[in-house]
């Protein structure tokens, strides 16, 4: 990695391009431009982070002689992004998930392939380290055949008083938000450590309805458009049967991921609140508990693995997972409106 020939440009001034940028710097790179709609934000921003604020997005993939392009913006915005930074060559470096709907996904993973370029997708979560001695342990055979998977994600942001941010307008999440925020991730995260796509869904969905909100500028009532929860059967490849629960209505709970395999010879447990390690259980053996206890550094341990050329073999994901992720988001969705199972389409 020549530091001095990478010139990375962020797309988005939020909270997550923030840990992006954080996660350059502790490699010693420095973004040299920013863009966002929100100009005054994105000039917050750049002032920050040592870097220009460009007056476009055509400006800042142009003018800055860029060699990677961070999509930090919000999930509707990534199409659009993505096909321009691919048009160019640049390397793509794209938060999750990497479009609401398959439709979308699949233009942009069409766009990379056209142009052969580098497309990488930060389901930053594959890199803790609970999560790759998981996706280890069940590779090696330690718990014998996967039977079944399970979990849920649970959060508290929109429990009332709810928060009231972009998450809500689906002109910007999508056609979902719990679906779309967690469940990429979860849904992610199963297949994974399995190594087995999912197949088939039954799912419903349902909202708390109106609540009140506070934004800290701003308080009253509204009733959102999408869903608060969701709830998921799964059919994954090779008979693994499973289910997931996503709510952001769980009261004392922050980000709260968990998985648990159970497999013919032995169960395996990993959740986002112990990160870096992973519980193995054997009704005789007992449970035994592996990694070290430490906070989770997924995210500056996902970019270093693709500035590091590491991102291959750790298992960064790519934007053909992202379309596969997006094909499990389409049959939820289609399921939670037919009461039906959906068969992911390819």
């Amino acid at each position: 990695m020549d530091i001095a020939k990478i010139r990375p440009v962020i797309v988005g001034s939020g909270y997550i391009a923030s840990q992006h940028v954080c996660a350059l710097t502790e490699l010693g790179i420095r973004p040299v431009a920013v863009w966002s709609p929100n100009f005054e934000h994105a000039s917050a921003a750049a002032a920050r982070w040592g870097c220009v604020v460009a007056a476009d997005l055509a400006e800042e993939l142009d003018w800055f002689d860029a060699t990677h392009v961070h999509v930090c913006a919000t999930p509707m915005q990534h199409e659009e992004i993505a096909l321009e930074a691919a048009e160019r060559g640049h390397v793509l470096v794209c938060e999750k998930p990497l479009a609401p709907t398959l439709a979308s996904a699949q233009k942009m993973v069409e766009a990379v392939r056209r142009r052969d370029v580098s497309a990488y997708l930060t389901f930053n979560r594959r890199m803790d380290s609970g999560v790759q001695l998981l996706r280890d342990a069940i590779g090696s055979g330690t718990i014998g055949q996967p039977v079944t998977v399970f979990g849920s994600y649970r959060q508290q942001w929109n429990a009332s008083p709810s928060s009231r941010d972009w998450r809500f307008d689906p002109a910007q999440v999508g056609p979902s938000r719990v679906i779309t925020e967690i469940g990429s991730h979860w849904l992610d995260l199963a297949e994974f450590v399995l190594g087995r796509p999912l197949r088939a869904v039954h799912a419903f969905v349902t909202t708390m309805g109106e609540r009140s909100f506070d934004t800290g500028s701003e308080r009253g009532q509204f009733t959102p458009v999408n869903e608060d929860v969701f709830s998921a059967q799964l059919r994954f490849e090779d008979g693994v049967v499973g289910h997931v629960y996503g709510t952001e209505l769980a009261h004392g709970t922050f980000d709260d991921i968990e998985l648990q395999i159970d497999g013919t010879l032995r169960s395996a447990v990993w959740s986002s609140r112990s990160p870096n390690q992973l519980a193995i259980a054997h009704k005789q053996e007992g449970i035994r508990i592996y990694g070290q206890s430490s906070p989770t550094t997924s995210i500056s341990a996902c970019i270093a693995a693709i500035y590091g050329g590491k991102a291959t073999a750790l298992g960064v994901a790519t934007f053909t997972e992202g379309a596969r992720n997006a094909a499990a988001m389409d049959a939820i969705r289609a399921s939670a409106v037919s009461g039906e199972w959906r068969e992911l389409a390819s």
